[in-house]
């Protein structure tokens, strides 16, 4: 008698060119799918701004010397920071103020700025004065932002940034 030979599903469907699937398989495919729409998620926001035309378009809109707009990172990929660096003819905390206003006045109206916080930085100059403007913004800021935050009767200033809410975006910019 010969004795009974029993292939497994999975040797059969192997021999057949059919894919196993198993229950540990179907997870880790599952758990693929899942990472990789959460990093389109989360990174998605990343892409929908030029930083270069809101730049422009602020210095622009705002009459400032120049703006470099910048979205940041901290902690973690999907949280957005907007920061803009001011270039400004007065950098005193009257003139710093007046800046931020015309700031918030055209954020409010933006495609890339509406409804978002914003962190701002001063220096006094424009863009050409300097051999690496980005490092100015930091090296050579205006730290006149707590009376900054103060003229305008709200966010918060420390030194040479002055932070400010969406809803403190928009009471600026009606003033």
């Amino acid at each position: 008698m010969r004795a009974f030979q029993h292939d497994s599903v999975a040797s059969v469907r192997s021999r057949e060119g059919i894919a196993p699937t198993t229950v540990a398989g179907l997870r880790r495919r599952a758990s693929a799918v899942v990472v990789a729409a959460l990093l389109a998620v989360t990174m998605s926001g990343c892409a929908g701004m030029n930083e270069k035309s809101v730049s422009d378009r602020l210095a622009e809109d705002a009459g400032l010397n120049g703006a470099l707009v910048e979205v940041q990172h901290p902690g973690a990929p999907w949280v957005n920071k907007i920061v803009i660096r001011m270039f400004v003819a007065d950098a005193t905390a009257e003139g710093v103020a007046r800046d931020v206003r015309s700031v918030a006045a055209v954020a409010v109206d933006d495609p890339d700025l509406r409804g978002e916080p914003l962190t701002f930085m001063a220096v006094q100059g424009a863009p050409a004065d300097f051999s690496d403007p980005l490092t100015a913004t930091i090296t050579d800021s205006a730290s006149v932002m707590g009376s900054v935050a103060d003229r305008l009767g709200v966010g918060t200033g420390v030194e040479d940034i002055l932070q400010l809410s969406a809803a403190d975006v928009r009471a600026v910019a009606q003033h």
